[in-house]
């Protein structure tokens, strides 16, 4: 009876390390998900004409399609710095507006929060995090879901209040070890989805 036992419970091992195998292999790893992410940014940063810089201009000037990449992973574009008043971490409050298009595999869908029926996302300087986890389950007629990330907050070390900046945000990008996109752009483990934000605006309160 015990040798019947010891030889059903290694084929069930068995059969189970066979499964759990096939299953891995349907699921894309990291580099591969990233892998397929980059092809979909350097087809975006084509179509569009994007100049893609190795440094930040001294001058801090963009021109208009000019890009830098940041060890983040997110492209930046600054349109305007803002005002010179620079937001305090734990202390200022944010709203923010955003505007630009999703980027599928195969298609892109636009996408604008800069209408009277659509409110002004919120958050506390330095506690983006917190407010990317209390939507993370609101599903996608949230814009908190949808479209706020770490990667917003990210860029403020560079502009102001009254500032208007252009973004690429991979699904795959990471701000001190969190992922610096939105929730929804990397919930699914088969596909990361970038978004290009062709602009976004902050104003302090």
């Amino acid at each position: 009876m015990k040798k019947r036992f010891c030889f059903f419970a290694i084929i069930s091992c068995l059969f189970s390390l066979v499964f759990g195998i096939s299953c891995s292999d349907d699921v894309p790893t990291y580099e591969e998900l990233k892998a397929a992410e980059n092809k979909i940014i350097k087809r975006m940063i084509a179509n569009k004409g994007i100049e893609v810089l190795s440094d930040y201009p001294d001058d801090g000037v963009f021109k208009e399609n000019q890009f830098v990449q940041l060890t983040s992973g997110i492209y930046l574009n600054v349109v305007d710095s803002g005002n010179g008043n620079r937001a305090q971490v734990n202390f200022t409050d944010i709203l923010v507006r955003t505007s630009g298009e999703y980027y599928y595999p195969d298609s892109l869908v636009p996408f604008t929060t800069f209408t009277n029926s659509s409110y002004p996302m919120e958050f506390k300087y330095g506690m983006a995090y917190n407010i990317v986890q209390r939507y993370a389950y609101n599903g996608w007629t949230d814009p908190y879901y949808m479209f706020f990330s770490t990667g917003l907050e990210s860029v403020l070390s560079y502009v102001g209040d009254s500032s208007i900046v252009k973004l690429i945000v991979p699904g795959y990008s990471e701000v001190n070890g969190a992922q610096g996109g939105s929730t929804y752009q990397s919930e699914n483990t088969t596909v990361y989805y970038p978004i290009y934000y062709d602009k976004i605006r902050y104003i302090f309160y």
